[in-house]
């Protein structure tokens, strides 16, 4: 994996797991409706190849 896919990798983490956060802090239908669009856009990503998910990685918090 190369590492501009790999920051791209990241950076559609980080855009989910935001919108989760949001959700999780003010649940409504406008929060729900706008994580789901991101988890589509993720797995359409995914399917598509436009973005590469890694075997493995080490996360260091």
């Amino acid at each position: 994996m190369s590492k501009s896919s790999r920051y791209e990798w990241r950076d559609q983490q980080a855009a989910l797991h935001e919108r989760m956060k949001g959700f999780l802090a003010n649940p409504s239908n406008e929060q729900l409706e706008a994580v789901v669009a991101e988890m589509r856009a993720y797995a359409d990503a995914a399917q598509s190849g436009s973005i590469e998910i890694p075997q493995a990685w080490t996360a260091y918090s």
